[in-house]
């Protein structure tokens, strides 16, 4: 997300997703308002409604951004890994699929979506996200192809933030 211009938010100056979808997102997590702003990417182009959220551990590499993009789309950052409604939400209906991106928000804040990076290769830092309620979802990632076998987890708590190899003995925690 890059844009020149970030200014407090003003609901009646972003654009009808903006506001539809910060309806959505404060109703929700009333406490994201106070972090809430608005970005224009040049002139004469339309505001657009831009959350950013420090991560509870204080990891600027755990941080929570939710913007609405260029094509007036609803994304969601989790550190260095993103993802749009259209994307995360593929195959639902517009308002499940906005849905689906608001629980994305409630699980990075509990700890079930947690980003995971390999280390070491050539994809050494390069994270994807991880559902924790999925029983099989680590070892998929430490076993998949490209993977050497070690990741590095990190969580919006931190409280689950480590690095683990498939030697590794189990730690007790969901991940």
């Amino acid at each position: 997300m890059h844009s020149r211009e970030i200014e407090p938010y003003d609901e009646a100056r972003v654009t009808t997703v903006s506001r539809r979808f910060g309806v959505a997102l404060f109703t929700r997590f009333p406490e994201l308002r106070r972090q809430a702003t608005m970005a224009c990417h040049g002139e004469g182009e339309p505001w657009r409604l831009v959350v950013r959220v420090p991560a509870f551990s204080g990891d600027p590499r755990s941080e929570l951004t939710v913007w609405i993009d260029e094509s007036d789309e609803p994304s969601v950052a989790f550190g260095a890994w993103h993802t749009h409604e259209s994307v995360w939400g593929a195959g639902l209906e517009k308002a499940a699929a906005s849905a689906a991106l608001l629980d994305l928000i409630a699980g990075i804040f509990a700890d079930r979506f947690v980003l995971c990076a390999d280390v070491g290769g050539i994809a050494d830092g390069t994270p994807t996200v991880l559902d924790l309620h999925e029983d099989e979802a680590l070892v998929e990632e430490l076993t998949s192809p490209h993977s050497l076998g070690r990741s590095r987890i990190r969580s919006w708590s931190g409280r689950l933030d480590r690095e683990i190899g498939l030697d590794d003995p189990p730690s007790g925690g969901p991940a």
